[in-house]
Formats: structure tokens, sequence, C-alpha cells
């Protein structure tokens, strides 16, 4: 299915593609300054998107534009998440915006990221991470969150074995959604410094339990919770097996 596309363009729920959920989450939550950073085999997303999103009018500063690789700053590839943000690192310069909101591009969910952005502003926040309930089996897929009354993050475990249970029930985690909000002014300084130290340059991996150790505010927002008191359903379709699933869930709920 990925030969030759990237997997946010494969088909999905028929004449979908799997971007389409995180870019109608973008324009209904009124957020419409996008820079999708594409890697490899890009050409099928890149036409999609100039088709089936022509919505945004770029003379009010609304915009979807595609970014892969510019080799201003490294002659390589994107090497992680936090990287392929570092080597665009000039667009923050040119943009200079408060707050940045970073995304995957292939989850399913519908969320308003105008009620995340809010929280995060509430907290005094330097990051504010999305995050929903899981089953505890599947700890070894997730980054799975360990967060205090005050829902500050105070531990972070990237894919454990069994990760540490949500504190109001211990059959299920907390797990990253890969949907996050940073301080843009925190979120250079976490990139150059996590430049410096040579890591996998992941968000995941790298910046977010180094923000920890640090004592960054770094705050966990319960997806479910917040908005209605009950799970909301979400999706990492990383593999063949959650791919299927969450088509044939398709045919059973309303997302």
């Amino acid at each position: 299915m990925t030969k030759t596309r990237a997997k946010p363009a494969v088909s999905f729920g028929g004449d979908y593609r799997i971007i389409d959920f995180t870019l109608s989450n973008c324009f209904n939550s009124g957020f419409r300054a996008i820079y999708l950073l594409t890697q490899y085999r890009s050409m099928t997303l890149d036409r999609h998107v100039r088709l089936a999103w022509n919505l945004f009018r770029r003379e009010l500063g609304e915009f979807i534009d595609s970014v892969p690789p510019q080799h201003l700053i490294a002659n390589k590839w994107y090497e992680g998440t936090a990287d392929s943000v570092y080597q665009n690192i000039h667009l923050l310069d040119e943009h200079r915006p408060d707050l940045v909101l970073i995304l995957s591009g292939d989850h399913i969910y519908k969320m308003n990221y105008g009620l995340l952005v809010e929280y995060h502003n509430e907290k005094g926040a330097d990051l504010t991470v999305a995050t929903v309930d899981m089953p505890v089996d599947q700890s070894y897929r997730f980054g799975v969150l360990e967060m205090d009354t005050e829902r500050r993050i105070v531990g972070f475990e990237e894919k454990p074995v069994k990760g540490k249970p949500h504190p109001d029930d211990p059959n299920k985690i907390l797990v990253n959604m890969g949907v996050y909000v940073f301080d843009t002014r925190t979120l250079v300084r976490e990139l150059i410094e996590d430049y410096k130290r040579g890591s996998s340059r992941d968000f995941g991996h790298d910046i977010i339990p180094q923000m920890i150790r640090k004592g960054e505010r770094v705050f966990g927002y319960e997806f479910g919770d917040i908005e209605g008191g009950k799970s909301r359903y979400w999706r990492d379709i990383g593999d063949l097996d959650s791919y299927y699933e969450a088509n044939m869930d398709l045919s059973l709920i309303h997302i």
C-alpha cells in the first residue's frame, strides 16, 4: 500500500485519504496556516492535498504548503519527527508564532484543537501533550504517560512492555496521541539542544522525556475527559492490522 505513496496518502473509508482526518481537524478548528513536512514518495500526497484541499485563501494568510527536506541545515533526509521540525526552523523564524501545533498524519480521529490550545494557555505550559486512554496490554505500541493530580506529566516511557496504569483504572493506560502544542521559544530551544546532544531526534524518544527531566511545564490533555467526559475515538494506523481494524470500526461507529 505504501510502495508508491506516503502513508498519509493511503485510501481510507472509501474516497478519503488518511491525511484528511488531520487536515479536517485543522480546518474545522480554524487553524489554516499549515506546513506539511513530507519525505519519501510524496507525489501522490502532494497531488491529493492540492486537489482536495484547495479551500484555503492565501490572501487571508491561509495555506497548506508541502515541505520536503530543503537541505538548508544539513544535506540529509529527516532523521526523526523532531529533526523534521528542526530542519525547517527557519519557518518559525519567518512567521514567529506564539505557539506551534505539531500533528501526525497517520491517525484517525476527530478533535477540536482550539480546546487543546485553550487548555495549554490556561496551564501556562511549555508543552502540552494530548493523551487518550488505551488498554494496558497495548503499552508496547505507544508512549505511555504518568500525570499528577494537576495533570502535569511526571513520567513518560516510549513503548514499554507494561506501562504504568491510569490512576482511575488499572486496566487502562494514558498514551501519547502524537498531538503537541509547544510554546515556540521552548520548541526552538529544545530542538537546538537536542540536535547538539546527538539523539534519535524524535519527540517521543527524546524531546518529551528530556523536558520532563529538566522540570519544564509539560502537561497532559486528556482527550476524552475534557471533550465530553468519555473516551473519544482515536487510532494510530501505523500497521496493517490497525489499518484494517479502523476501517472495520468505520462501519460500526460515527467518528
